[in-house]
């Protein structure tokens, strides 16, 4: 038989695998900033790094005259120049500009030094107040040479320019050194995030194979023990019965005169043997009734209509008060009409001599509450933890198994029911029934019908 494990997929694997691409996102968002981040701190060192090593020069030149000590060679600057070369490999050439004449010193960058003239700057040259931050113009600048640029010009005295031109690829592949040994850590650790959930994904399956294999194993348990347990107490139940029908047949023989006594007794001992198997069928049956709209008020006309020839074989009436525009909501009305006629036939057989049983409905909190009162002797204490349980029962007719079918009625309903003393004597039994039944998901019948438990 071919089966479809499309539930299966849809309970486990679905999931798994949006979580696994919220992982992924996430970790995409998470290594973006963290480029972003990681980038603009080596950049910030290196730049760092690079003003620290030339601002000395700066400070130097700015307190003496620039343009004379480049122009003839000043053996300090020099020398000045040619440790910053070797402190700075990515280091191209060191020039100033003055109003008059502009002097270059250059490098190649293997340790060669040579120096020439530069144009001077324009007479109506300004400081560079447009010149941007070094950090973000490093990436965002297309040229191959990355200047750090100093006005060193005094109050009194015209505007002198020291450039700093650097290998701007040099000075990158240097930030990409230090962000690409983190960036591969994470993802590193993003890949083995991504193997750890699809390794919890199969450790998943196979948990949940197993759990449903433990699950089906102990649901079979308890249905053993339950259908063991009803049907012991079924079995103890017919045992009174049957040895009367067995007796009354004896007796038969032994007085022939009363034969017409004896038939009709072996008749009521056989209905009421009948009416505790039928009600025994009743309460551990499938019930496989259809849901449908329901109209309240006519339920419960229905069910008194029912137990009307018990009710007055007893002396007794039925008062119902219904809400008004009640809605209609999806039940089993068969089922539910019933468990209202067990209600009602258990109301009159409560100990109530006249009088009237009454029958309420009205909403409250999304449910319908279904109320059945009577004035009989109510419940005692003793009573009240074992009403619904089966063949309990405290009359010396009764079979135990109408309060029991009710309760399983009103849990097929996703309801609740529950039984008091009312005030004044009597009993009360409430039914409480949601408007709106909450449907079974598609994809766990699917999955049933695959693992059946």
């Amino acid at each position: 038989m071919i089966r479809s494990h499309y539930a299966v997929a849809r309970l486990l694997v679905i999931p798994y695998l949006a979580l696994l691409a919220l992982y992924i996102v996430m970790m995409g968002l998470g290594g973006a900033v963290l480029h972003y981040q990681v980038r603009a701190v080596e950049t910030r060192l290196l730049i760092d790094e690079m003003l620290a090593a030339t601002e000395p020069l700066a400070e130097r030149l700015r307190s003496g005259d620039a343009i004379a000590a480049m122009r003839d060679n000043a053996a300090w600057l020099v020398a000045d120049v040619e440790e910053l070369f070797a402190a700075l490999p990515a280091l191209r050439a060191v020039s100033v500009q003055g109003s008059q004449s502009g002097y270059r010193m250059e490098s190649n960058g293997a340790g060669a030094i040579s120096s020439r003239a530069v144009s001077p700057l324009p007479v109506d040259a300004q400081r560079s107040s447009r010149f941007g931050a070094p950090d973000e113009r490093l990436h965002e600048e297309q040229t191959a040479m990355f200047l750090v640029r100093f006005d060193i010009n005094r109050a009194d005295s015209p505007l002198v320019r020291l450039d700093f031109a650097f290998d701007r690829a040099q000075l990158l592949s240097r930030v990409n050194a230090g962000r690409v040994s983190i960036e591969r850590s994470a993802a590193l650790f993003g890949v083995l995030g991504a193997v750890s959930l699809l390794a919890a994904l199969g450790i998943t399956a196979v948990a949940m194979r197993t759990t449903r294999r433990l699950e089906s194993y102990f649901q079979e348990v308890y249905q053993r023990a339950s259908l063991t347990e009803t049907a012991t107490q079924l079995v103890h139940e017919l045992r009174n019965p049957l040895a009367a029908l067995r007796a009354n047949v004896k007796a038969l023989l032994v007085s022939p005169r009363q034969t017409p006594e004896i038939v009709e007794e072996l008749d009521r001992d056989i209905v009421a043997l009948n009416d505790k198997l039928r009600g025994f069928l009743n309460l551990t049956r499938q019930r496989n009734e259809r849901f449908q709209r329901v109209d309240v008020a006519q339920l419960i006309e229905d069910a008194v209509r029912l137990a009307q020839p018990e009710l007055s074989r007893r002396c007794l009436g039925v008062e119902t008060d219904v809400a008004a525009g009640l809605p209609q909501p999806l039940w089993q009305e068969a089922s539910l009409r019933d468990a209202l006629l067990n209600l009602l036939l258990n109301a009159a057989q409560s100990g109530q001599c006249d009088g009237t049983i009454r029958v309420s409905a009205h909403c409250r909190d999304g449910c319908v509450e279904i109320i059945v009162e009577d004035r009989g002797r109510g419940f005692s204490r003793q009573q009240m933890p074992h009403l619904f349980e089966a063949f309990y029962t405290t009359r010396e007719d009764g079979n135990g198994l109408g309060l029991a079918i009710v309760q399983r009625i009103v849990l097929n309903h996703q309801g609740r029911v529950r039984a008091e003393n009312r005030a004044g004597g009597g009993a009360r039994i409430v039914l409480t029934l949601p408007l709106q039944r909450k449907e079974t998901p598609r994809w766990w019948k699917r999955l049933k019908k695959i693992y059946p438990a």
